[in-house]
């Protein structure tokens, strides 16, 4: 089995107001080494700006957009427990309403196992932004190894309703959730569409709808253990 993974669709916030001209260009190099890249430098030119930004009136919406982008290339860099620092603080700039940092804060947990701290960050994703198809999907994945299958369900459908680019994924998901609650021809429809929607190209779907056509055959020696749940890769930007 793969280990937890997911789509991680965060563009780096690049908007900058009228802020002082050193703090701007700091941000604006931080943001075009960091698309380049090289988080390392991006890193360098963030915290810098943050450093600049303390001897002008830098706004919280600013500072939470440094925060936000020190905490992708952090996560990029696979400091996930540094990342998940920062992106709270980019939340607590931003008075709590900063979505695209509470879904990054979840994918952190995530990789840190943490599954219920990324849960919680997760809800408030799609909470804040309810068409988050992407953020739905992630929050199906995390619920999916936590084992509550049914809120799981609930969200990977959502991920279908708001045209998740992993609805694929999704499909399939739902359709190992229903045969593992004995619905099988249901289950095979999903695995059918999972397949369509792939291009034929979804492995899990083609085995689990092979599984669904040996178990007509004999459901006696089939164990539902065999079914695969779809647990994506990174794929990026």
């Amino acid at each position: 089995m793969r280990i937890l993974s997911f789509i991680f669709i965060i563009a780096f916030a690049v908007s900058v107001s009228a802020q002082m001209p050193s703090v701007k260009k700091s941000f604006e190099n931080g943001t075009e080494a960091a698309q380049s890249g090289n988080y390392e430098k991006a890193l360098e030119d963030y915290r810098k700006a943050i450093l600049l930004s303390e001897s002008d009136e830098t706004g919280n919406d600013f500072l939470a957009k440094i925060y936000f982008n020190i905490g992708v290339c952090l996560y990029h860099l696979n400091r996930q427990t540094e990342a998940v620092e920062v992106f709270n603080k980019a939340i607590e700039s931003s008075g709590g309403n900063y979505q695209k940092a509470f879904y990054a804060l979840g994918m952190a947990e995530a990789k840190l196992k943490n599954r219920r701290k990324a849960v919680a960050a997760l809800r408030e994703a799609v909470r804040l932004t309810k068409t988050d198809g992407e953020a739905w999907f992630d929050l199906g994945l995390v619920l999916l190894e936590e084992k509550n299958f049914e809120e799981a369900e609930k969200a990977f459908q959502n991920s279908i309703r708001y045209k998740s680019i992993a609805s694929a994924d999704a499909h399939n998901n739902l359709g190992v959730i229903l045969a593992l609650k004995g619905d099988f021809a249901s289950a095979e429809k999903e695995f059918k569409v999972a397949l369509r929607k792939s291009s034929g190209k979804s492995i899990e779907a083609q085995n689990n709808l092979q599984f669904c056509e040996s178990h007509k055959q004999n459901s006696a020696q089939i164990s539902p253990a065999k079914l695969e749940f779809s647990r994506i890769e990174n794929k990026g930007e």
